[in-house]
């Protein structure tokens, strides 16, 4: 009968710790709670994680939390980043969503046209990062040595302008600057593939060489339309020596995105002054998309040497001077 009350109560007792253990690895957020988001910083150690929970109501035991990571050699495998925890989630769930890594994801959108500092302003606006780190990063040319020749970039302001390809990116809490650059530069790489690579070879221009040209049709171009048309004008132009004359590398050397040129500053002294210097400026004045790439490796068979706005996004085209000042007068005279 002693046995019998023995096992009995040997049974109670490791239920009773089972029921503890159960317990003390639940969530004691109540279950009608909402989700809790916690950062997990780069770097940090179980033993950090655990406290991190505990101290945000994921975890009841930093210490059976440590235990479990440790059992399911967890250690040094679990990310860093922002992460989403349901109420009622067990231990060994939240080391497993630590592992793999299942961050929360914010949409960051990077339009076309921007330069490099309205992107850094961006960036940090959406709290993303540091717009001065993000710009001293960008000074440095050893991010697109692959893409283009070190000569290239010499007088360039920022030398990763024109690769910073515009797209909505996934990112998540604790991106660092660098792995922003890189992730953009990455995508212009993905785009300005192999083949419009070997395009733009055919056609006797290098990759940044593009890059410039497909800028200045980002600014320019208002309608798809003519981007192929405005692409083929700054071409002809190159093949006979005139000057560029556009008015967004007037801008850049200013440092202004947008906004009405004075006469006066038509006379900037900087190489990236394409009414005062032939040939294109030391590089890109924004960064473009596609539509503008592809326009300036498929230009239009045209041999117009000028436009003008008319005003309402579209240009008057022609290809004599005399011309050109018809259409000035008619669209811009006052």
């Amino acid at each position: 009968m002693k046995s019998v009350i023995r096992a009995v109560a040997i049974g109670l007792l490791l239920l009773c710790c089972v029921a503890g253990l159960v317990h003390l690895s639940s969530c004691p957020l109540p279950a009608d709670s909402p989700p809790v988001d916690v950062v997990i910083q780069p770097g940090a150690s179980s033993r950090d994680i655990a406290d991190t929970l505990y101290q945000a109501g994921v975890i009841r035991s930093p210490l059976l939390f440590r235990l479990v990571s440790k059992a399911l050699k967890a250690d040094g495998k679990m990310k860093a980043g922002e992460f989403s925890f349901e109420p009622g989630v067990f231990v060994w769930d939240a080391i497993s969503v630590l592992v793999e890594g299942k961050v929360v994801y914010y949409p960051l959108t990077i339009r076309e046209g921007l330069r490099v500092e309205d992107i850094a302003a961006v960036i940090e606006e959406k709290g993303f990062g540091d717009k001065q780190r993000f710009l001293e990063l960008a000074k440095n040319p050893e991010w697109v040595v692959s893409l283009a020749e070190s000569e290239e970039l010499a007088e360039t302001v920022y030398p990763v302008e024109g690769y910073l390809f515009p797209d909505t990116y996934n990112i998540s809490k604790g991106t660092t600057e660098e792995q922003l650059i890189a992730m953009m530069i990455d995508r212009f790489g993905q785009v300005f593939n192999q083949e419009l690579r070997d395009k733009a070879k055919q056609m006797g221009l290098s990759v940044h060489q593009v890059s410039t040209l497909a800028a200045l049709v980002e600014k320019e171009a208002m309608v798809d339309e003519e981007r192929s048309m405005i692409a083929a004008v700054y071409l002809n132009r190159l093949r006979i020596g005139m000057h560029l004359g556009a008015c967004p590398t007037v801008l850049y050397a200013l440092g202004r995105s947008s906004g009405t040129l004075l006469l006066k500053e038509l006379d900037v002294d900087s190489p990236y002054n394409t009414y005062r210097y032939t040939g294109l400026p030391p590089g890109p004045v924004s960064n473009f998309g596609k539509a503008s790439l592809e326009a300036v490796l498929n230009p239009a068979d045209v041999d117009y040497l000028y436009f003008v706005s008319k005003n309402d996004g579209t240009h008057a085209f022609s290809r004599t001077l005399d011309e050109h000042n018809r259409n000035v007068e008619l669209y811009q005279g006052n």
